[in-house]
């Protein structure tokens, strides 16, 4: 909220052997830009991160949501 930052997802994979997956490419984000709306299917154990970069020296404030489905749960 506010002014740009620099903005990146990704999903890293629990096993040692598996291949970090890029969700979203680092992209600059600007103020009057409208809110990102992703959606990822992780066929295994890992974590998903966000990467924020504040690219100037004021304040912002970053907000996000996020919902986890299980397996056998459907969507609507």
């Amino acid at each position: 909220m506010g002014w740009e930052v620099v903005y990146g997802e990704e999903f890293v994979p629990s096993r040692e052997d598996g291949y970090t997956v890029i969700i979203q490419k680092t992209k600059k984000v600007v103020s009057s830009e409208e809110p990102i709306r992703n959606s990822f299917k992780a066929t295994e154990p890992g974590k998903v991160v966000l990467t924020i970069d504040n690219t100037s020296r004021r304040k912002k404030l970053a907000v996000y949501r996020h919902i986890i489905v299980k397996k056998d749960e459907a969507f609507f």
